[in-house]
């Protein structure tokens, strides 16, 4: 049996609730979970399916569609409401994908490659989906317990279209339409909360506060044909999981037309320290997964230094091939080492899949031991979980993932998964893993999602 570890990174997916506030565990996890690729989008978040963006090999091109996420208004205290006042995100509404051609970085050395893949049956999919009746559209989820405490959890999605609550993993309420947003401050792009991208949200107890970090459209940012082409990380505070969210300001600024810091992951090491771990590329920056040390309120960087802790481009050859995105980073009291889940490969189609690296000597450490991707070596297969070859996936395999709380025993993501209904949206996701050599996997045949 494995030690549960204390020190989790969750990214928090919506909020809703009357549950009280009370300061808990210093454990908090954040994910960025865009489940996309840098040739890649969103993934609908409504039902509707993601739209397609341009995919070359390691061309950080992003595009998404959060299907009936509407964009706020321009000023005042918002929800997604088209109007400006508090509101739940409208049902109808679209917002366009974000695009840019961004710069590629150099193939990784440290890729591995991936298993080959196996064919999956084309009935419809149902084990794996959280609430298989009537799936829950969410790409990117970020979960959080309220208070740290594990028995109340939020999932926000990208898009902010809703905010899942729960707290047994089977029944669920969506409790956005009573999740607002005061984005007084905030440039007339930003405002677009349907242009949200794959919030990462703390809970910081010595504040009695939530934060969120979110990639939103960038002051730079023109929105065109292919959507916001430029973009920043946020930062918003909240005295509860389910808001009201107040903006604070800019947390990573894009210094130039194109380029994107996405998917942000707020993380509190056992010794107290606070990191965020983003992606980043396009418009003169390399594509990498970055991370680095937050100031006490988590509204800042302690410094403009950043480290590179991997290539964002997994190289040809490679399984990621085209991307590596999405980090979201846990400790292991039993072991002293830090893990890392990322999502890799085509985020359209049945390679995207979660990835593993590990650190042994701490969450910034690039050195010997330093951050580098490893497997569990179970069944041959290199990846935490796929879908690879298989049709019920074929619209977008599992990634996104976040651990679910402490103890480090089930995963949560998306997946564009065939439901009962045929359709192939987003949906959230759930399964039981296993570590093995020092890393996680879906102890299924070939890691395929099966579900709990």
């Amino acid at each position: 049996m494995r030690a549960s570890p204390i020190w989790l990174a969750m990214v928090l997916v919506g909020c809703g609730g009357t549950a009280p506030i009370a300061p808990g565990s210093s454990t908090s996890a954040s994910g960025g979970l865009a489940a996309t690729g840098d040739t890649s989008g969103a993934g609908a978040s409504s039902g509707a399916s993601a739209s397609s963006g341009t995919s070359g090999l390691g061309g950080d091109t992003r595009s998404s569609s959060t299907g009936a996420s509407a964009s706020s208004a321009s000023s005042g205290s918002t929800g997604a409401a088209s109007s400006g006042t508090t509101g739940a995100a409208s049902t109808t509404g679209t917002t366009g994908a974000a695009s840019t051609t961004g710069t590629t970085g150099a193939a990784s050395t440290t890729g591995t490659t991936g298993a080959a893949g196996t064919t999956g049956t084309t009935g419809a999919i149902t084990s794996a989906l959280l609430r298989p009746a009537n799936p829950m559209a969410c790409a990117d989820p970020a979960v959080i317990s309220a208070a740290n405490a594990g028995q109340t959890f939020y999932v926000y999605c990208t898009g902010m279209s809703h905010v899942w609550k729960t707290t047994d993993w089977t029944h669920f309420s969506n409790v956005r339409s009573t999740t607002t947003f005061d984005l007084t401050g905030m440039t007339a792009n930003g405002k677009h909360i349907g242009s949200w991208w794959a919030p990462g949200i703390v809970y910081a107890p010595g504040a009695a506060q939530y934060v969120m970090w979110v990639s939103v459209p960038d002051a730079l940012a023109t929105n065109g044909s292919s959507g916001w082409d430029t973009r920043s990380l946020a930062v918003l505070t909240s005295p509860g999981p389910a808001g009201p969210w107040t903006y604070q300001g800019i947390g990573v600024k894009a210094q130039a037309a194109g380029q994107h810091f996405i998917d942000p992951f707020l993380f509190r090491d056992h010794d107290g320290g606070h990191y965020v771990y983003f992606k980043q590329y396009g418009g003169g920056v390399a594509s990498r997964i970055m991370g680095a040390h937050v100031n006490a309120s988590w509204e800042g960087l302690t410094s403009a230094a950043r480290v590179d802790i991997m290539n964002g481009y997994g190289g040809a050859g490679t399984w990621e091939d085209n991307v590596r995105e999405n980090p979201a980073v846990w400790y292991d009291p039993a072991t002293g080492h830090h893990h890392l889940l990322f999502s890799g490969g085509h985020w359209r189609d049945d390679t995207y899949a979660t990835g593993h690296a590990v650190s042994a000597c701490g969450p910034l450490c690039t050195g010997s031991g330093g951050w580098h991707i490893t497997n569990s070596g179970d069944r041959g297969v290199v990846q935490v979980v796929q879908a690879k070859n298989d049709a019920n996936f074929s619209s977008g395999g599992p990634g996104g993932a976040v651990f679910q709380d402490d103890s480090a025993h089930q995963i949560i993501y998306a997946a564009a998964a065939r439901s009962a209904s045929g359709t192939a949206t987003r949906y959230l996701m759930r399964d039981a893993i296993k570590w093995k050599s020092d890393a996680p996997y879906v102890d299924t045949a070939h890691h395929r999602p099966e579900g709990l």
